[in-house]
């Protein structure tokens, strides 16, 4: 399968590939950017200075995260197993602060935290966090049998910290069943103007600006990889839409 690519205009990128049993996959050494690769499904072997490192993973839904970061200047080379893999590489600009590692290092989930409650409760998974990248923040969702995620709607793009930082974000998505949907809200000033985008089980999205909330199918659990970059901030401020500000309180 054809790789697919989806980016921000401050520079941030998503590809994802869907590899045959054996597949090589060669990340570059970037100079000027940091990465991830992080396996969805299937099973990895990276070549590594120490040795070899094998990351497997059935799906993003039954098992915890699995996969590399690369500092600045470093390369990956990692190869699909039997069964092949699903992968996702993530590529961000540098900020003015370096990482806290010069090498490339294994990626492990900590535990999912619970957020929300209700018909928007989800599970969320932070990887990737300032100060060990320069800037590169990335995590899972995981939303079950029907929920809203990113929700209530919210927006991460004007610098005013602590209350909003701004943040560029791409997504990588999985459905399960596969053969359902969800739907990505994206709007401006209010929902009466949201632009839909439908969600399938092999759906990537950019959210460069604006609000955003993201429903799955009843019946259905949504998956996704999130990575968010901003060219000046480092951390996640949110600014909830103040019409559906009410909904954190209840």
């Amino acid at each position: 399968m054809t790789p697919a690519t989806v980016r921000t205009p401050n520079g941030l990128d998503l590809t994802r590939h869907r590899l045959a049993p054996g597949a090589r996959l060669d990340l570059d050494a970037r100079p000027e950017q940091e990465s991830a690769l992080i396996l969805l499904g299937g099973q990895l072997t990276a070549a590594l200075p120490d040795g070899d490192h094998t990351a497997e993973r059935p799906d993003p839904f039954t098992a915890p995260a699995a996969g590399w970061y690369l500092p600045p200047g470093t390369a990956l080379t990692a190869t699909a197993g039997p069964d092949g893999a699903d992968a996702v590489e993530v590529h961000a600009p540098l900020t003015g602060r370096p990482p806290e590692t010069t090498e490339v290092t294994a990626i492990t989930a900590p535990e999912r935290e619970v957020r929300g409650h209700g018909s928007f409760e989800r599970h969320v998974t932070t990887l990737l966090t300032p100060p060990r990248t320069s800037g590169l923040l990335l995590g899972e969702t995981l939303a079950l049998d029907g929920r809203w995620s990113t929700y209530p709607p919210h927006r991460h793009q004007h610098s005013n910290p602590p209350h909003e930082t701004e943040l560029q974000e791409v997504f990588a998505f999985r459905v399960h069943p596969a053969s359902g949907f969800g739907v990505l809200l994206t709007y401006d000033d209010g929902v009466r103007d949201a632009h839909p985008t439908v969600i399938t089980d092999t759906s990537l999205a950019a959210v460069p600006s604006g609000y955003h909330t993201i429903a799955a199918a009843g019946g259905h659990d949504l998956y996704y990889l999130w990575a968010a970059h901003g060219t000046s901030d480092t951390h996640l401020a949110l600014h909830t839409d103040p019409a559906h500000a009410w909904l954190l309180d209840s």
